[in-house]
């Protein structure tokens, strides 16, 4: 059986936000958004992502921005 080979530094930023969310650490989710959209564009760029999986992760970029878009920055 062959498994599916994931972005490993997108997963652990999309892990690292979703950690941050469950615990609200408001700023350190803010701050992991705004990382996980610059390595989407970088690696979309540099053509280093296949279409589906950048879907996949655009996907999760997106639910990520309706859950912070609330918050108060304190920084």
């Amino acid at each position: 059986m062959f498994f599916k080979k994931k972005d490993k530094e997108l997963e652990s930023i999309v892990a690292e936000i979703k950690v941050d969310l469950s615990n609200n650490y408001k700023d350190n989710a803010v701050l992991g958004v705004k990382k996980l959209r610059e390595k989407i564009a970088e690696k979309e760029s540099l053509g280093k992502i296949k279409e589906k999986d950048l879907n996949v992760y655009k996907g999760y970029l997106n639910d990520f921005e309706m859950d912070i878009k609330n918050f108060k920055r304190t920084y």
